[in-house]
């Protein structure tokens, strides 16, 4: 079988490929000329060096490929630019899905966010529902946008589409915002809890890579499938990890108003340093809100099956150890 992958270097992305080698594919993949591509090489994938806003170059990448795998995109909770999420999440995304159709590829699984049909605090996002368009963050607009222009694509021209909207995702090699937040509370550099009555829709990258798999083989074209394995509490988060390490808990905690006042300040040093802030605005937001995701139709249509958050979280927390993130 032979796979085209964006996002091959990511998080998500890395672990898939991985297992499509382990399962016997032949997989290609488009990296930008800023990625480390050395574990892939090394794993026998073939590299091609572009972005998906070049047309010129994306136009037969893809031939002969049977499935595609668009796991690239901007997922940073702060940019200077902001029309970056727009522009490759959206208008990268209509390119690449475009030249998929164009090439007759037989699947394409396209790697949404629970954050594109997220719905108001509290309530639970299933398939079927809409986001009311009270975005917490550029990412989430974006990916509601690019959404729609898959579905668009899907309807006026046929492309073979399923569509993934996974949670939050967790695992060995997880150093973004969550699987940071863990790594400082296990080094005692966490301050503060924050949010901890907010609900975060976890998921295992295990978990996630093998919703992957099952729908290229069986996912129903046209369909979305939330990939959600916990709905639990930040709170509740920290109290497991501090059940498995023994790791206190800080006992301090800022209020909401507080918070999102930092955040601005941290935004504002940005624009001087060009670095990105410690604490985004838009990832203040999202904590604030939360999400749920159902996650009945991934079990019940592709017989998907979840890892019970304990073990997934001794699982992570285990490869931070190993891997030197927990002194």
């Amino acid at each position: 079988m032979k796979v085209f992958v964006t996002g091959g270097t990511g998080f998500i992305g890395s672990h898939l490929v991985k297992r499509l080698i382990r399962d016997g594919a032949s997989v290609k993949a488009l990296a930008r000329d800023s990625s480390n591509v050395e574990e892939l090489m090394k794993l026998g994938v073939e590299i091609i060096i572009g972005d998906v806003m070049d047309k010129t170059l994306l136009k037969g990448v893809m031939k002969g490929s049977d499935i595609f795998y668009h796991l690239g995109n901007v997922s940073r909770w702060w940019l200077p630019d902001k029309s970056l999420y727009y522009k490759i999440n959206v208008e990268g995304t209509k390119n690449i899905l475009i030249e998929a159709l164009n090439e007759g590829v037989k699947k394409v699984v396209y790697t949404s966010s629970l954050a594109a049909i997220r719905q108001p605090k509290g309530e639970i996002a299933t398939e079927e529902k809409e986001h009311k368009r009270d975005f917490e963050s550029h990412y989430g607009r974006s990916k509601f946008l690019a959404e729609r222009e898959v579905l668009r694509i899907y309807r006026e021209y046929g492309l073979p589409v399923v569509i993934l909207n996974p949670g939050v995702v967790i695992g060995p090699g997880d150093l973004k915002t969550f699987g940071r937040t863990i790594i400082e509370l296990l080094n005692g550099k966490l301050e503060a809890l924050l949010f901890e009555d907010s609900i975060v829709p976890l998921v295992y990258i295990d978990d996630t890579v093998e919703g992957h798999i099952i729908a290229a083989e069986k996912g129903k074209i046209g369909e979305k499938y939330i990939l959600v394995g916990d709905n639990i509490k930040l709170g509740e988060v920290f109290k497991l990890i501090n059940k498995i390490t023994g790791v206190p808990l800080p006992q301090k905690r800022i209020s909401p108003s507080l918070i999102k006042l930092i955040a601005y300040i941290s935004e504002l040093k940005s624009i001087f340093t060009e670095k990105p802030p410690r604490l985004a605005s838009d990832a203040i937001r999202a904590m604030e809100i939360g999400a749920i995701g159902e996650n009945r139709k991934a079990r019940e249509e592709l017989g998907l099956n979840f890892t019970p958050l304990e073990d997934a979280l001794r699982k992570t927390i285990e490869w931070y150890k190993e891997n030197g993130y927990v002194h």
